[in-house]
């Protein structure tokens, strides 16, 4: 192990082994023991892997387990396919318009952020890999919620409170309904100034073959460089969201990987 990434992977996995083993969830002198490292680098990793929700600690019995934010990525990496053909397009996305642009899956009541390509002109933190962002108030959410109506959004969301994200974020399941009505005929989301002030997020929903929206392709654009680009930007991200619908078939034909009925 010569990195931190290495270390902590490491040390990950050792969690993990821990808790799948006969002794249950460990403390923080046993993990130092098996990735080799002392207790004060152990116990100053897992608070940053905690810090991420990738581990989480039982205080009753002071031991460690894996966290919500590593079944949310075991999850969504499942879907390698789509993972794989994404890549390119969002790609080509930052190339065009050299802005961020990601792929997000819906965990719970957020929006994961499970691949992203960042510019080198701004950056997003819904673009940062492992992002998680209220599904309420950013375009990649109410990307992933189009097909939900509003008695079903009252369901999913009735912890939230909506309280924060930007000024023209809705406040209630009922505006949220009225502004995915739009999105929906438009087959993409347009978030302006939903989650941050004075930035356009442009989404788009991402479908398997029956049709249920499964991930969403999403780009933004400060404000003061969109002008008179919007309806050209959003083209182009429902455009790319349609070809990775096509590619993520297509490689999963070829490799023999396509889902079961």
């Amino acid at each position: 192990m010569t990195t931190t990434f290495d270390r902590g992977l490491a040390l990950l996995h050792a969690v993990l082994a821990a808790e799948l083993g006969p002794a249950g969830y460990p403390g923080n002198a046993h993990l130092a023991e098996q990735v080799g490292l002392d207790q004060t680098q152990v116990s100053r990793m897992l608070k940053d892997l905690a810090a991420v929700q990738l581990v989480e600690r039982d205080e009753q019995i002071r031991g460690w387990r894996v966290g919500p934010m590593y079944f949310a990525l075991a999850e969504a990496a499942g879907d390698r396919q789509l993972l794989v053909a994404a890549r390119p397009l969002l790609r080509g996305l930052v190339a065009r318009w050299h802005e961020p642009a990601w792929l997000s899956v819906r965990s719970q009541d957020t929006a994961l952020t499970v691949e992203a390509q960042l510019s080198h002109w701004s950056s997003n933190v819904a673009a940062n890999l492992g992002a998680r962002l209220p599904i309420w108030c950013t375009g990649a959410g109410r990307a992933l919620l189009l097909d939900h109506s509003e008695a079903e959004l009252g369901r999913l969301l009735t912890d939230v409170d909506f309280i924060g994200g930007g000024p023209r974020a809705a406040r209630d399941t009922a505006a949220l309904a009225r502004y995915n009505a739009v999105a929906r005929a438009a087959g993409v989301v347009i978030a302006d100034r939903e989650f941050e002030h004075d930035v356009v997020d442009f989404s788009a929903p991402v479908r398997d073959e029956s049709g249920s929206i499964v991930a969403a392709v999403s780009l933004a654009v400060p404000r003061f460089r969109l002008a008179d680009r919007a309806a050209d930007v959003a083209a182009s991200v429902r455009e790319a969201a349609q070809a990775l619908e096509v590619r993520a078939a297509s490689r999963a034909e070829r490799t023999g990987d396509r889902p079961g009925p």
